[in-house]
């Protein structure tokens, strides 16, 4: 890290949001420039492609950002758009590199470059929609896996052939389909997120799988109760299968209320707070942090025609909230941009974490994980 973003990140770190003395500021910034830092959900490719948000990243820290390359769009859409994020992480090699593997992680760590992973939030792009699904056809998959996408999420909000959404009125659960994919997930070694899956899908997902899954963006529906955050049982069941929760920010999954399902205001107290809920319900192995956060959509103040505020909000508040659908409301104060993640590692130190618990918070967690399905 050079010395002008080492200032710029010294001066993310907010004051006024925690009591820490001298000596544990020191320890919040040496434990943040140290770790590996991921964030298992970063919705835009903003960050590679905008020259006002690409050093976003570094300034917090970030060491894994894990990019959502494709989501509810077929398989030439979405092989563009990986292509053109390898393309632009070679063409800014100084700042970036990919993730394949938990080596190039480790490896972008020593770099002090951010390491891309590739993530898909639905199955639409490795599906062909050109013959009947029980005729086969995952030789899709096995093209993403050689570009390199390595987390690929089961449903977004909506029923497709694997399994249901968080906005499905009924949840069949896993599809006959979807057992197959699972079986294929696990032999090639593709993490499985189920954080926009509805609640059938998500348990009979994890209890099917082989190999530990993960939810990267969500939260915890007992402090948010949204259809889009994860029940205790769900957590706990993730949990006991080796797999990981990562805590959003996105306003929803953050503080709600219970009733009227109306999105509040929030801060970054509220965010540990599901942290530390987690941690209660399945142990502080199996959280991280997964933002699902874009600066530049906060900037732009609207919402982008394909975003759920607009296709989702108006018809599910249960699982969206009731708000606006124009435009985002504030994320979590403290953690409301990517240049303010050293405010986790001074919450975490606040809340009475160990620095070991620390690492694996921000990070551990999730590159066990992905060094365990691969």
């Amino acid at each position: 890290m050079d010395d002008s973003v080492r200032e710029q990140y010294a001066d993310s770190m907010d004051e006024g949001l925690f009591d820490l003395s001298a000596s544990e500021e020191r320890q919040a910034r040496t434990l943040h420039e140290e770790a590996i830092v991921i964030d298992g959900c970063v919705p835009t490719t903003a960050y590679l492609d905008d020259p006002t948000y690409r050093d976003h990243l570094q300034r917090g820290g970030v060491t894994v950002a894990a990019i959502t390359a494709a989501s509810r769009v077929a398989y030439p859409e979405a092989t563009r758009k990986v292509e053109r994020i390898r393309s632009l992480v070679a063409e800014h090699d100084d700042a970036f590199t990919m993730a394949e593997s938990g080596a190039d992680i480790r490896a972008a760590k020593r770099a002090d470059k951010t390491a891309i992973l590739l993530a898909f939030q639905d199955t639409m792009p490795i599906i062909p929609m050109d013959r009947m699904i029980l005729e086969g056809g995952l030789e899709f998959l096995q093209a993403f896996d050689r570009l390199g996408v390595r987390v690929i999420q089961l449903t977004y909000n909506s029923l497709n052939y694997v399994g249901a959404g968080c906005c499905e009125r009924v949840d069949p659960g896993l599809s006959n389909f979807g057992r197959t994919l699972v079986d294929e997930l696990n032999r090639m070694g593709i993490v499985i997120d189920l954080s926009h899956c509805g609640d059938r899908t998500t348990m009979e997902a994890v209890e099917y799988s082989s190999h530990p899954v993960v939810c990267t963006h969500a939260g915890a529906r007992a402090l948010s109760n949204l259809d889009r955050n994860k029940t205790d049982e769900q957590i706990a069941a993730i949990a006991a299968g080796g797999g990981v929760v990562g805590v959003s920010v996105f306003p929803p999954t953050v503080k709600s209320h219970p009733e009227t399902h109306e999105v509040q205001e929030s801060t970054i107290h509220d965010v540990l707070d599901h942290v530390d809920h987690i941690v209660d319900v399945a142990g502080v192995d199996n959280v991280a942090f997964g933002s699902d956060m874009s600066d530049q959509s906060l900037d732009r103040g609207t919402t982008p025609p394909y975003a759920a505020y607009r296709n989702f909000r108006p018809e599910f508040p249960e699982a969206y909230g009731r708000g606006p659908i124009d435009h985002y409301e504030p994320f979590p104060r403290g953690l409301h941009r990517h240049t303010k993640l050293p405010n986790l590692t001074r919450g975490l130190v606040n809340r009475g974490y160990s620095d070991d618990e620390i690492r694996k918070i921000l990070g551990g967690n999730l590159l066990r994980v992905f060094e365990t399905v691969r």
